[in-house]
């Protein structure tokens, strides 16, 4: 984060954050003290392009726009980006610092992948035929949202926690599908 320096009589932009999404994009947020008003920049090529703003009052966002063309990004992927602006913008606001990188995954985790917008990591267990299915937060956090019974990597069953039940079935079986090819390739390594 840099410091606030004035120029010209007038309060310059401030750094609050940068993050990187789950496609590898690096976007940063950038506001002014006293103004309400924050930027949200994508680093494409080099170069910030303003992709965004948000709108905030006692470090609350009160609204977000995006420009054209993201306005046609998946609600999954805005309400991610989403999520990343009113921490910075409260964290500020609080005047607090929130760590700069998250931790690492825990060392359990054996293989990640993304579906819309969301990062989902999984861990096997103590009993060598069970692995968790979680769900990966903005600090590396690890919620469980499913178990997985597989036999050297081939899923024999899945059942979903409660809160994830609901969840539609073409994508617990995108979920499925993913963690087998992590379980498989894991067994194959003789990390299971």
């Amino acid at each position: 984060m840099t410091g606030l320096s004035v120029k010209d009589g007038r309060a310059e932009f401030e750094v609050l954050g940068e993050w990187t999404t789950a496609t590898g994009n690096r976007l940063s947020l950038k506001a002014r003290k006293a103004t309400g008003y924050a930027s949200i920049w994508l680093h494409h090529r080099g170069n910030p392009v303003k992709i965004g703003h948000a709108l905030h009052a006692g470090g609350v966002v009160r609204e977000l726009r995006w420009e054209a063309p993201w306005r046609e990004q998946t609600e999954a992927w805005k309400t991610q980006q989403r999520h990343h602006i009113t921490a910075l913008i409260a964290e500020w606001h609080a005047g607090t610092t929130g760590p700069t990188k998250p931790m690492p995954l825990p060392a359990s985790v054996i293989g990640t992948f993304d579906l819309d917008g969301f990062r989902f990591a999984v861990e096997p267990t103590a009993a060598s035929e069970h692995a968790v299915l979680s769900v990966v937060n903005v600090a590396n956090g690890l919620t469980p949202i499913a178990d997985l019974l597989h036999e050297n990597g081939r899923v024999c069953g899945m059942v979903a926690r409660p809160g994830w039940k609901s969840t539609p079935d073409d994508r617990k079986r995108h979920w499925r599908r993913q963690a087998e090819a992590i379980l498989s390739r894991a067994a194959g390594q003789g990390r299971l």
